[in-house]
This record gives C-alpha cells, structure tokens and sequence, in this order.
C-alpha cells in the first residue's frame, strides 16, 4: 500500500474525503515522507479549512541566495516550499519576537516612563532614543519591534524588573511551550550567535507573534513617530522594506549578524485572503534577504490556489 493509499484510509476513518486533502501531489507526499502525512492528518480534522493545491507542479520553486528558507500557509500551517529548514541557524534580531511575546506576559504598563541608561547600549548601531532620555514602555516596545533597536529592546526587558537571565530563562520556556525543539536565546536582542532556531520553527514563533494583537500593532508600521516628555520627537523608520513593496505584506521583522547573514520573516496576504509565512535565514546580504523573502512569496501565491 503506497502512502496516499494510507493517508486515505486515515481521513475516511475520520469521515473526511480524500479528495479534500489532495493538494499535494503523490510526487510532493513522497518528497515531504512523514511531515507531509503528518499535515495532512492534523490539517484534516477541521473540515472547513481552505486547503492550498498546487496549480505547477513542473515549477520546483526558485533559485535564492539564502542558506536557510521556507514558505507555510499561515491557516494550515503546512509547508508548501523548503530549503534546508531543519538546519539549525542563527536568526539575529528575529529573537525579538520572542522577547515581546515574553515581554507582553510581564508588561508593567504601557504608560510607565522608563529612562534610558548607558548599560541600555549594545551593539555597535546608532540608537534611536538618546541616553538620558525618559520615554513610555510603549515607546519602547514600538521602536524595538519597528526599528528593531537593541537599546529600546534592552531597556524594554528592563522595565519588566527581571534580571537579565531570568528573561532569557523564561524566553527558552517558552520556545519549549511552543514545541520549538530546536530554537535558543542567549540574550533577549539577537546579537549572540547562539540565538538559533530552524527556518521551520521561525514560521511557528512568526506565527505566534504576528497573531498577538500588539506585535501585529508594531510590526505592519513602516514609521513610528512618537514624542517624548522632553520634548523632542522621534521618527523610528522599519527596517522591513517590504512593507513598501508591491506584495501585501502585513507584518515583518528583520534580522542581521556576521554569523547569522541577512534574515526576514513576513506575513504576506494572497488575492483569495489567505496569508502565508515566508522566512529566509543567511541570505548574502541585505538586499538579497528582501529579493530572496519577495520572489518567495510571489512564486508561492502564482503557484498554489486556496479556492
């Protein structure tokens, strides 16, 4: 019995048709082995998910210059295309969405001022909001997610009045919560090498994240622009140019160290509003992470159908 024959005794023993799952190929199942069985078994019992099927399948995918890289369709949560996604890399500043998830649990409001203090410097970036200078933890938050600024990131764990470790502690906890086997903190920021995870699981931690109402609020803003109790204002530009691309791409965040390469993950919209995960890890540098992450999520979209 070939391994389409046991699938279809799974869903009719669920009382589903096959044909309802038949979007992958017999050729794309035996590519994907057991994963594919295993999305299709979970994806199966709801019934009322809009399935994507494969409109080309002479078309294998496209040549990008990232190491790491896969595409999943945000409602299923199956992969529809992969490249050495279970390689385990450094993933830079995407940590920072862990760090809000793990932030948002510990929030101590939204309006409480925080100062800005010379142990909030890391990294070798200009920052953003000066030192010396008092601003709300919600200004904080936003300008970590948008700009992606390590300062506010730090000061934002600050604020929680944990201890630095006892952040990154409950960082890991929580990657294990999420069944994120294989992904890592060392700090809060991402300029550790040893924050790593899999292209795979950077689709899940997006996910998550990118479906958390104020990461959602943060990462779609292309300029954040906020004044401080001083006075001065601020203009805390995205570092994700895709917002501005010709894709609609709902939310981002980007990443980038020597051992990491350039990194992105997106949200992007389809025509038949559905909306997939693309990630890109180590690509050659910062214009190769947006061209690589874009002509990703066009082949996607042109090449699969949610109708």
């Amino acid at each position: 019995m070939n391994l389409w024959s046991i699938i279809s005794v799974i869903l009719i023993t669920l009382g589903l048709s096959p044909a309802r799952v038949s979007y992958l190929s017999t050729v794309e199942v035996f590519n994907q082995g057991t994963e594919a069985t295993a999305n299709i078994q979970r994806v199966a019992v709801d019934n009322s998910l809009v399935l994507p099927q494969r409109k080309n399948l002479s078309s294998l995918g496209v040549k990008i210059s990232a190491s790491s890289a896969a595409v999943m369709d945000e409602a299923s949560e199956t992969v529809l295309w992969q490249k050495s996604a279970k390689e385990i890399r450094s993933i830079a500043s995407i940590s920072k969405l862990m760090t809000a998830l793990v932030f948002l649990e510990h929030n101590p409001g939204w309006d409480n001022k925080i100062t800005m203090l010379a142990e909030d410097e890391v990294g070798a970036d200009t920052p953003n909001i000066l030192q010396d200078e008092e601003v709300t933890v919600k200004n904080l938050f936003f300008t970590a997610l948008v700009g992606s600024d390590n300062n506010a990131t730090r000061a934002l764990v600050r604020s929680t009045g944990l201890s630095l470790d006892d952040f990154v502690k409950l960082m890991n906890d929580k990657a294990k919560q999420m069944g994120l086997v294989n992904t890592y903190f060392a700090d809060p920021i991402g300029l550790n090498s040893q924050n790593s995870s899999t292209a795979l699981e950077v689709l899940k931690l997006a996910k998550t994240a990118f479906n958390n109402k104020d990461i959602d609020s943060a990462t779609t803003l292309k300029v954040y622009n906020f004044n401080a109790p001083s006075g001065k204002n601020y203009k805390i530009k995205s570092t994700n140019y895709l917002l501005s691309s010709y894709l609609k791409v709902k939310n981002g965040k980007t990443g980038s160290t020597d051992q990491a390469g350039y990194c992105l993950v997106v949200k992007v919209a389809g025509r038949d509003k559905q909306n997939i995960i693309t990630v890109v890890l180590g690509s050659d540098n910062q214009d190769d992470r947006f061209k690589d992450a874009k002509i990703l999520s066009a082949w996607t979209l042109e090449n699969f159908s949610w109708l």
